[in-house]
């Protein structure tokens, strides 16, 4: 990980080649990620980046981590209208190139990397918790079944997994269609009956 300083030239060369890391990964992934092309791309020295990050690993994490964002995050409004908005934020984050490149370098990498895992963490945040607050809300609201708030992370699945298939297996944009499709098959069994 990168050394704490606090002159501003410092920190200023070291957003500077942050910024630069993310480009080249989202770019072209994580084999972009290189001391020299960072060099290269934010107009600083190699023997500058290596101060800042001294192997490939660091830079490479602090790249992802610097274009890391929560799958969903919830308050107490209605779920499927906080879903549709944010299923669609995520749709079109996940219709990006580098979103798929960093997405995936995550995923694969956190298998064997404890570093990685973090960050996987990290990007699924604490939907748990949140979501099943976010449902209970709507049960106390009626809009759901009581228990709905116990299967948070079924829920997240249902919903977020379908939009990873299309986007990583099939190499489909996702619309709004399916969004609202995907929302409603999940949410249906916990509406109240009439």
């Amino acid at each position: 990980m990168p050394r704490s300083n606090d002159d501003p030239r410092a920190r200023r060369s070291r957003a500077a080649a942050l910024a630069a890391a993310t480009e080249l990964l989202t770019e072209g992934g994580p084999d972009k990620v290189t001391h020299a092309a960072v060099a290269q791309r934010a107009g600083v020295g190699r023997a500058t980046i290596y101060r800042h990050w001294p192997d490939q690993q660091a830079l490479l994490l602090d790249a992802l981590a610097n274009d890391i964002h929560p799958l969903l995050a919830f308050n107490h409004d209605p779920v499927r209208d906080q879903l549709l908005t944010q299923l669609e934020q995520l749709a079109d984050r996940f219709n990006q190139p580098g979103a798929v490149s960093v997405i995936a370098t995550i995923i694969e990498r956190a298998e064997r990397d404890e570093e990685m895992r973090r960050l996987r963490e990290d990007m699924y945040g604490q939907v748990d918790e949140r979501f099943a607050e976010a449902l209970a809300a709507d049960v106390e609201r009626g809009e759901l079944r009581p228990g709905v708030q116990e299967h948070a992370r079924d829920l997240a699945a249902q919903l977020v997994g379908p939009l990873l298939f299309q986007r990583f297996m099939l190499g489909a944009q996702i619309d709004k269609d399916l969004l609202t499709k995907v929302i409603d098959t999940a949410l249906s069994p916990w509406r109240p009956n009439p």
